[in-house]
């Protein structure tokens, strides 16, 4: 993908506008295909990570956006189920960039921007509990 926006950047530099679309179209055809590949793979991976648990969620080697959208589902499920609350297992950042924690932030913004009481489980800093 980032080859073909390079190779479509000096194409339009030699003004080969021709070319360019080409390049682009194949860029973007590339970015859809890589888009797809990665939401199967989220959905693998929380699956796999999520078997048998109730009332409790596992997003651990999910990007923010998916750990956000499966919280979101998650939340709703344990609502429907009428539990008092749910616990979220985010991780403690060990295997984030210089060991600063994504998710953890991500969900304790996204869930009060929501509304919903959530706290750090005092037993375990890598995890989360949401009130419902």
């Amino acid at each position: 993908m980032g080859k073909c926006f390079k190779e479509r950047n000096e194409a339009k530099a030699r003004n080969d506008q021709q070319r360019a679309r080409e390049l682009t179209q194949r860029g973007e055809a590339h970015r859809a295909n890589m888009m797809l590949l990665d939401k199967e793979a989220s959905a693998k991976i929380f699956q796999e990570n999520n078997q048998n648990r109730r009332n409790e969620v596992e997003l651990h080697g999910l990007y923010v956006s998916e750990a956000e959208s499966y919280f979101d589902i998650s939340v709703q499920e344990a609502q429907d189920r009428e539990e008092s609350s749910l616990r979220v297992i985010v991780g403690k950042g060990i295997h984030s960039d210089n060991n600063i924690p994504k998710i953890k932030p991500a969900i304790l913004a996204h869930a009060k921007s929501l509304g919903l009481p959530i706290e750090v489980d005092p037993r375990n800093e890598g995890c989360l509990i949401v009130s419902l």
